[in-house]
């Protein structure tokens, strides 16, 4: 004995389960979606990590510098100068990636890129131009809360 089912119920019956599939879909989705989308300590852990990618590049400087001044190396003014700005870029990568630090955060580093640069054009002592490089090391572990090893 067969049923007769209705057309009009059983296209009730096909939109009833699609849309069913279609929620349960749209939820699984939302869900997976929210679950890999990176968080915000994902975002800080990257802007500190560009910090530190600065920072780095900043303690290789004084060891070029010392052979600039004293000839040796192939090092330059230039070469110098060069690789400050390359730091700076990288710093202010972090700075634009980091929207919860205000433009009072970048005005505590920005200014050492000018007094190195000074520094390295008037080819002052690499003591006192490493103590410079130091500083601002530590200023940007400050500003960005990291760690940079080998701090000097």
């Amino acid at each position: 004995m067969a049923l007769y089912v209705p057309a009009g119920a059983r296209r009730r019956r096909l939109v009833l389960i699609a849309l069913a599939g279609l929620v349960i879909g749209g939820v699984v989705g939302f869900v997976g979606g929210r679950a890999s989308a990176p968080g915000l300590e994902d975002e800080v852990a990257e802007v500190q990590e560009l910090a530190v990618d600065a920072a780095t590049s900043l303690q290789r400087i004084p060891i070029e510098y010392e052979q600039a001044v004293t000839g040796e190396g192939g090092e330059s003014t230039e070469t110098i100068i060069s690789a400050l700005q390359s730091a700076e870029r990288q710093l202010d990568d972090a700075y634009s990636e980091a929207i919860w630090l205000t433009d009072a955060a970048r005005s505590i580093t920005a200014p050492a890129f000018d007094v190195l640069t000074e520094h390295v054009r008037d080819g002052d002592e690499p003591d006192d131009f490493e103590a410079l490089i130091g500083t601002l090391v530590r200023q940007i572990e400050v500003v960005f809360n990291v760690d940079v090893e080998g701090t000097s």
